[in-house]
């Protein structure tokens, strides 16, 4: 009896263990992994190729910039930017393009910046439309230490034709400014627009004796446009590059 009774007692321990263990694994199962098998389709389950779809546009961009490059390079001014243009020395550091002017006496300097200065044209053949390049622009005019400051724009209506010097307004002064040595915020600056008409059309005329005529200004263009392309181009190649 007592034999029987111990044999009981060993197979209700062995039992308790293997209800013990399988209840364990149940409760550790991950039944997302299980749940994910179940319902998720095979194709579903494989990875995106992050690096051939970037590598396929990464294609698209160069063909495309190499056939823009080509086209621009067709249309393209083949001279540099000169180091003279009607009397001024003229000087480029990126977008920015000075022209200076020396005399005994004084000192004649134009700036502009060719970002966002391109617009359409409408023009007679086969391209209707023409790209060109109509910076605003600065005139400084210094005697000593103090500046005449000019901020001048191109007039909307100007579209290269055959200019008439009396009638034809190619650009328009801004505003006006004179100080000292440095130009700073808390300087008084006079409108354009305000300036009484008989006042304005004498400041044309002052900036015209110093050979910043309609013409002139409508060769600014010109030089502009022309500059405008060779940077473009060269921020095509940049771009190509870069892909």
């Amino acid at each position: 009896m007592n034999t029987l009774i111990r044999s009981l007692r060993s197979s209700l321990k062995i039992s308790n263990v293997v209800v013990s263990n399988c209840t364990r694994n149940i409760s550790t199962a991950p039944v997302y992994q299980s749940m994910w098998f179940g319902t998720k389709r095979s194709d579903q389950m494989r990875p995106f190729n992050v690096r051939l779809a970037h590598s396929s546009v990464d294609k698209e961009l160069r063909q495309f910039l190499d056939n823009e490059i080509k086209s621009e390079e067709q249309t393209s001014d083949k001279t540099h930017l000169p180091k003279t243009f009607e009397g001024f020395k003229v000087s480029a550091d990126g977008a920015e393009v000075e022209l200076t002017k020396e005399t005994s006496d004084e000192t004649i300097a134009i700036k502009f910046n060719i970002n966002h200065s391109v617009t359409e044209e409408e023009t007679e053949g086969v391209d209707k439309v023409a790209l060109r390049s109509k910076p605003d622009f600065e005139i400084d005019i210094t005697r000593g230490d103090v500046i005449l400051g000019f901020n001048c724009s191109y007039a909307n209506n100007f579209d290269n034709t055959e200019l008439d010097e009396s009638n034809d307004e190619v650009f328009h002064i801004d505003e006006v400014t004179i100080y000292e040595n440095k130009y700073s915020d808390n300087k008084y600056a006079l409108a354009g627009d305000t300036l009484d008409a008989d006042l304005y059309d004498l400041l044309k005329t002052f900036l015209a004796e110093k050979g910043i005529s309609n013409t002139f200004i409508e060769n600014i263009s010109d030089l502009s446009t022309q500059y405008e392309q060779k940077v473009y181009i060269k921020f095509l190649n940049d771009l190509r590059n870069f892909f």
